[in-house]
């Protein structure tokens, strides 16, 4: 073999060889290749995952079912046949309520039973009432901050109105009930309330005559509902 083929082939050689050793990767270079960045939470679920973390409990939620509230008012006989006496009065009412069941749909959202205190002073013709009230609530569908309801329901008391105004006859008398209100919440389970109602007072018969009056009734006041506790982190 000449040795122009000689030197030929050990180039060739050399160059497969070399080509061998540069083409194989490396063992430390595999390890030292940089991992895949990681996924990113979407921004649709980072939104979703914040407001979760973020929720509040809606002004009207309350921790357990009872509720606390009082309305103050004046009440004003109606100008109907055989009310002469044109009875005026101012009523305080104490309140404490029972949350029965709160509702997901419907025009009812909460239905609720308050035990009402009956604390009154007639500022003519003169005369006092106490008793006490038991009234059904259904609070509507709240808008913003504000809740409507209806109540309806009645009342018994001892008065010393039937002294003075003949429409009444003995102490006992029941004082039937019914009236539309709002709620507004001006804080989280603290609300102003006004309301309107029409009620009747009479003794059921019980002493003759039994006239009785109707009368309608403005009030303001406020409810307090237990703050929810604080969700854990």
């Amino acid at each position: 073999m000449s040795t122009g083929k000689v030197s030929r082939f050990g180039v060739s050689k050399f160059s497969l060889v070399f080509a061998l050793v540069f083409a194989i990767p490396h063992p430390s270079a595999a390890q030292e290749a940089p991992a895949p960045p990681a996924k990113e939470m979407p921004p649709a679920a980072t939104t979703n995952f914040v407001k979760q973390s973020t929720s509040v409990e809606p002004y009207w939620s309350n921790r357990g079912r009872w509720t606390f509230g009082f309305q103050a008012g004046y009440m004003v006989e109606n100008d109907i046949p055989q009310n002469i006496s044109h009875i005026n009065l101012l009523i305080a009412q104490p309140q404490i309520g029972l949350i029965v069941k709160d509702f997901c749909r419907g025009p009812v959202r909460r239905f609720e039973i308050l035990d009402e205190g009956i604390l009154g002073s007639s500022v003519h013709p003169g005369g006092h009432l106490i008793g006490h009230s038991l009234l059904f609530r259904f609070d509507g569908k709240p808008r913003g901050r504000v809740v409507p309801f209806f109540d309806m329901g009645a009342g018994v008391m001892h008065t010393t109105l039937d002294l003075r105004a003949p429409e009444l006859s003995g102490h006992l008398q029941f004082l039937p009930q019914a009236g539309l209100g709002i709620q507004y919440f001006f804080s989280p389970q603290r609300a102003f309330v006004i309301e309107y109602r029409y009620a009747h007072m009479s003794n059921a018969s019980i002493e003759p005559p039994n006239h009785g009056f109707n009368g309608s009734m403005l009030t303001i006041g406020f409810r307090w509902l237990r703050r929810p506790r604080a969700a854990a982190p």
